[in-house]
């Protein structure tokens, strides 16, 4: 998806979570949103839908030693 890889994971916390995690860091790059939902579409996990909005964020699961995260210049373009 995209030209990357990723690894999936599945859960519930009171709604359907379909998590993607790349399994390499990147310091940059594109994230192929429609290609992604057209995988998960293909999976069944849902039929047509329209997005409403977009949102990028980070997840801390474990950081020994503590993390610094910075991000810049992050957009979002339709085609």
């Amino acid at each position: 998806m995209g030209g990357t890889t990723w690894n999936v994971f599945e859960g519930n916390n009171g709604h359907n979570v379909i998590s993607l995690v790349p399994t390499s860091k990147s310091n940059s790059g594109t994230v192929d949103i429609k290609g992604i939902l057209e995988w998960i579409k293909s999976k069944g996990y849902f039929g047509d839908i329209n997005v409403g909005s977009v949102q990028y964020g980070v997840e801390i699961t474990s950081s020994p030693g503590g993390m610094n995260f910075k991000f810049n210049d992050w957009t979002v373009t339709s085609k």
